[in-house]
């Protein structure tokens, strides 16, 4: 469904925050230090929405970086026990549509097989997604550039928008309908502003000519100086790969999953110390291909979100889609010599 524009004045802000805290948790974007994160809202708090990025990704309001899944006694035997399912309603206002993609994309990692991840489903069930169009772009932002839009609205079950006093606010699903009912929106015939968006900022080439370039000496020359740190993969809102372990505390312990990275050098050894992936170049091309050929092949869409949050959180400030700006040029050189 797709409902007109409702236009809620910006002095009835809290008051309508206030109204939809009332009947579930909301997390909104909230400003720590010197980055936007998500955070619970309280009641009567003051709360601003950046009309672009928020650097800290919701990612782990559905797929928490330290979860739970089952618990046991650690002195007997056959003892595990699955974690209750999180069943309270939550909204989540203030996504921006690539933060949306991201777990657009989760869903296809954790859903779109005939074992999905029961934890991660419960998150989705509970979660009504009242998504942001962007206002602007930053000079890392490139959703443009794989095929999103920062007026995109897919995966949103409600979308609003800065207007001129205050902000538009649309239904798009049945769940985002209920929430838009209050008595502080008024109908209106004012449209969101639309723009041009600017575009070409990190091509990458296809699936098919990334996978051409496998064994190019780009991998080696391009991983210099990479720390291998993980910080991109936890920044990015689709790394969804993850460790299991158990953890006794006394008499009590919990079997949890927590965030790994691909870039760690432990992450790809063998039981047998063998290690496919023991250069930081091997590391750089797995990952640089997952997000850009292997998400397609896989899953049928990328598994970059054009969000840039792996620039911003990179101690030498280099992005994957800057390598793939690279690759571009190398896989037309290429093409070049073969014609």
């Amino acid at each position: 469904m797709s409902a007109g524009w409702k236009l809620l004045r910006r002095e009835d802000l809290g008051a309508f925050l206030d109204e939809l805290a009332a009947g579930s948790e909301l997390w909104v974007p909230r400003r720590k230090g010197t980055r936007w994160d998500f955070d619970r809202y309280e009641k009567g708090t003051d709360t601003t929405f950046p009309g672009s990025i928020v650097e800290v990704s919701a990612k782990a309001l559905f797929f928490p970086r330290r979860r739970p899944i089952a618990r046991f006694n650690p002195k007997a035997k056959w003892s595990v026990e699955p974690v209750e399912l999180p069943s309270a309603p939550r909204i989540v206002m203030g996504m921006h549509p690539c933060d949306v993609a991201g777990v657009r994309y989760m869903d296809r990692v954790f859903l779109g097989n005939d074992h999905p991840d029961r934890l991660y489903e419960a998150e989705r069930n509970r979660t009504t997604i009242i998504g942001m169009r962007c206002s602007e772009m930053k000079p890392t932002c490139h959703c443009t550039d794989r095929n999103l839009s920062p007026d995109e609205t897919e995966g949103m079950d409600a979308v609003f928008a800065e207007a001129e006093g205050g902000y538009l606010f649309r239904a798009l699903t049945n769940k985002g309908e209920k929430l838009l009912g209050s008595s502080l929106l008024a109908a209106t015939d004012a449209q969101p502003a639309t723009r041009e968006w600017p575009k070409g900022r990190h091509l990458v080439p296809g699936p098919d000519e990334l996978m051409d370039l496998y064994d190019d000496d780009f991998w080696l020359e391009a991983s210099d100086i990479c720390l291998t740190c993980g910080a991109c993969t936890f920044a990015c809102p689709t790394c969804t790969c993850y460790l299991v372990a158990d953890e006794k505390f006394g008499d009590e312990g919990e079997r949890v999953t927590a965030w790994d990275s691909c870039q760690f050098l432990s992450y790809s050894r063998e039981t047998s110390g063998h290690n496919p992936r023991r250069t930081n170049a091997a590391r750089l091309r797995n990952r640089t291909l997952d997000k850009f050929a292997y998400s397609f092949h896989k899953r049928g869409m990328g598994s970059c979100t054009g969000c840039g949050r792996c620039v911003l959180i990179c101690p030498i400030r280099r992005s994957f889609p800057q390598l793939g700006a690279k690759l571009k040029e190398r896989a037309e050189e290429k093409k070049a010599r073969v014609s």
